[in-house]
């Protein structure tokens, strides 16, 4: 049997215009969940607590239709996005943590996860093992920092680090597919010849892995034109089958490697040049230095604070997307002050001494952006 593993990643920040957010069901999440309803396709189904809440807000019925897609599997993740190997531990933990109670009392019954989707995919050996501690079968990255440091990307063995799965994503394939789309049956059918050419009749795997959004909303009418037609192909083949990756992990065997750090944006110069997180962390980047600095002084002295609602607002803060807009070809200088705007608003929650929050404006003055207009 040939396995499509295929996982749709859903997420909005915490920072989102609920106009947007509304636009973005009617274009995207209810269309596509009725597809998924309609279909009955296994797929693996990814949607961080800080979509889930704003859905619960804007669009409960949305939520009704996730909380019937019993054939689906889905993930867990950092509840409000953040990059898993650039935080504490105890923040790693309490965001996978808040993820699970929040969608399991939004969701429901179905969200049983197995497995973690780090946000951006953004994933090294010890999140793998933080993880694995949790209890959790399975995580997912790119398989560009694998290719670059290994060898081939495995088709009938998954890699391990300490018994905790890590599936690789197939980077060509998924950026074919969310960039490039064309006819879905067609796609299937490329895809079929290029399984057997790479694995012969023997039994294999592919993971496919993108934002949901990709459907309907970064692409209109692809739910139609692409997805629709992509598994309504794959239902017609022998010995092909749309899998969850919950399946593929029952159906092949582990084997104990060492995984590179990387992330499903990272590009083979980034890793020659020592970057696996080039956009979050980018050490020439003074705006990522000086952003990490704000944030890592205001998390220090705000979970002093005992108060949920300062802990609320330090949880939203660690949102991975202000950083994201402050990397090269991307600059959204509005949008990473609105992550500086979270985080003073934290500060303001949490710390009480004058000195302190004359040190977090401060250090949010010293973060370029503040003074960048966008392009």
């Amino acid at each position: 049997m040939k396995h499509i593993g295929f996982l749709l990643h859903f997420y909005q920040p915490p920072s989102q215009d609920p106009e947007i957010v509304k636009r973005i069901n009617r274009e995207c999440y209810r269309p596509l969940f009725e597809l998924l309803l309609d279909t009955g396709v296994e797929v693996t189904v990814n949607m961080n607590y800080s979509l889930t809440e704003q859905l619960s807000a804007f669009a409960p019925e949305t939520l009704e239709l996730v909380s019937q897609l019993s054939s689906c599997s889905f993930s867990s993740s950092g509840a409000y996005h953040p990059i898993l190997p650039l935080i504490p531990r105890r923040e790693v933990e309490r965001q996978i943590e808040l993820n699970n109670r929040g969608n399991r009392e939004l969701i429901g019954k179905v969200f049983t996860p197995e497995g973690v989707f780090p946000p951006e995919m953004a994933l090294n050996m010890d999140t793998v093992r933080i993880l694995g501690s949790l209890g959790f079968k399975w995580t997912i990255t790119d398989d560009v920092p694998w290719v670059h440091f290994n060898s081939d990307v495995p088709a009938n063995w998954i890699p391990a680090v300490d018994n905790t799965a890590v599936f690789l994503r197939s980077n060509f394939w998924s950026n074919l597919i969310s960039f490039h789309g064309g006819s879905g049956s067609d796609m299937v059918n490329r895809m079929v010849g290029d399984l057997h050419s790479w694995s012969g009749e023997d039994d294999s795997y592919v993971i496919l892995a993108m934002d949901g959004e990709t459907f309907g909303h970064h692409r209109d009418g692809a739910i139609d034109s692409f997805l629709r037609p992509f598994f309504q192909e794959v239902l017609t083949k022998k010995r092909i089958r749309i899998s969850s990756l919950d399946r593929i992990l029952k159906e092949f065997p582990l084997k104990e490697r060492s995984v590179p750090a990387g992330s499903w944006s990272t590009t083979s110069s980034d890793l020659d040049a020592g970057e696996p997180f080039p956009l979050w962390n980018n050490s020439s980047n003074r705006d990522h230095a000086a952003y990490w600095e704000l944030l890592n002084f205001v998390l220090a002295e705000s979970r002093k604070s005992a108060a949920e609602r300062v802990a609320d607002s330090v949880d939203k803060m660690l949102y991975s997307c202000p950083m994201w807009w402050a990397s090269p070809g991307r600059e959204s200088y509005s949008q990473v002050r609105r992550g500086i705007l979270l985080i003073i608003e934290a500060a303001l929650k949490g710390l009480t001494e004058r000195a302190l929050l004359d040190r977090v404006m401060e250090l949010a003055g010293q973060i370029p952006a503040m003074a960048r207009k966008d392009r």
